[in-house]
């Protein structure tokens, strides 16, 4: 499960806020055993480092484990209890599988720890980038169906940007990872990114409810769409959501999606289900119209590669999979 520094994003990305005060998270050692559970454990890596924990790459038993470890056990076992109720049948594809909690000392001081199922892919923002931003409706819609979860079992996840999102190589599956943020329904958000952060747009607070998350999407939507100079233009001193309706305006892969984008960033929908239902229909819309328009371009000799059939087709068995899968 790669994971950047929660503190420092890319370049064009704005910082992480916590409300909760960081506190010094030690190293791992090379070798350590819970205490509790004596499952040991061996340190291949650090992936990254957030608000409240640090994680790293271990094996436990010969099999690869992403092990989370925090100071402040409060908050690790939040996290822990939220994966704990998202696990269970068809919930079990939301976020990484728990397999361990317990605690452990180092340099002596008390840390506790959780370890969960490492997931082998990309993070959002790369995957788009090396497979193209047709992906992006696709992808939307998947992670659309992940935060329906998610707030049925009374959490909203808060910090949604790619960083947070991955992509698994096995079977192109979305799955949340980072639980650092994650809110009760109607507390005030724990964590978030001011790009993809609501009161960032001045289009609402940072109260923890579904509208929160979504705008996120809408958000991420229109920066995973469009290239980084068009993104930039977006962020001048005075940012309000017109901003970025100009650029669902101008392009033409956001524009199709106008109509639930926009509610989303008006707060109209009550779950993520009735948003990613409004999508899904644009999605397969799109992608049947797709070798149309791509045969339009061959015989007018108009240059690029477009969307091949092969790519079509496994756009649609992945939504008409994700739909059957989520709503029969």
């Amino acid at each position: 499960m790669p994971r950047r520094n929660q503190t420092t994003t890319r370049m064009e990305a704005c910082v992480t806020m916590s409300f909760n005060q960081t506190t010094a998270i030690p190293s791992l050692p090379r070798q350590f055993q819970g205490k509790w559970n004596k499952k040991s454990y061996h340190v291949l890596r650090e992936l990254g480092r957030g608000a409240n924990g640090a994680v790293y790459l271990t094996t436990e038993g010969g099999v690869k484990r992403a092990v989370k470890v925090g100071v402040e056990g409060i908050d690790i076992l939040m996290e822990v209890n939220v994966l704990k109720s998202v696990q269970q049948g068809r919930d079990s594809r939301v976020g990484p599988l728990l397999s361990d909690v317990d605690d452990l000392i180092v340099d002596g001081k008390a840390c506790t720890f959780y370890a969960m199922e490492y997931l082998e892919g990309d993070q959002l923002d790369r995957y788009i980038r090396q497979y193209g931003q047709e992906w992006v409706g696709v992808m939307m819609v998947q992670l659309l169906a992940r935060l329906d979860v998610l707030h049925k079992h009374g959490w909203v996840f808060g910090d949604l940007k790619p960083e947070n999102i991955m992509v698994t190589q096995s079977d192109r599956q979305v799955r949340l990872i980072d639980f650092g943020g994650v809110t009760k329904l109607g507390n005030a958000v724990r964590q978030f990114t001011e790009e993809y952060d609501r009161a960032y747009w001045h289009a609402g607070d940072r109260k923890a409810e579904i509208s929160y998350d979504l705008f996120s999407v809408a958000v991420m939507m229109v920066r995973l769409s469009v290239d980084r100079e068009v993104w930039k233009s977006s962020q001048g001193e005075t940012r309000h959501t017109v901003l970025l309706c100009d650029i669902i305006r101008k392009s033409d892969g956001l524009y199709p999606y106008r109509v639930p984008l926009l509610k989303a960033f008006h707060g109209k929908y009550a779950s993520a289900g009735e948003m990613r239902a409004e999508m899904l229909p644009i999605l397969r819309e799109l992608t049947v119209a797709a070798p149309q328009k791509q045969a339009q371009k061959r015989a007018s000799g108009a240059g690029g590669m477009g969307i091949s059939g092969l790519f079509v087709a496994s756009l649609l068995l992945l939504a008409g999979t994700l739909y059957y899968a989520w709503f029969m």
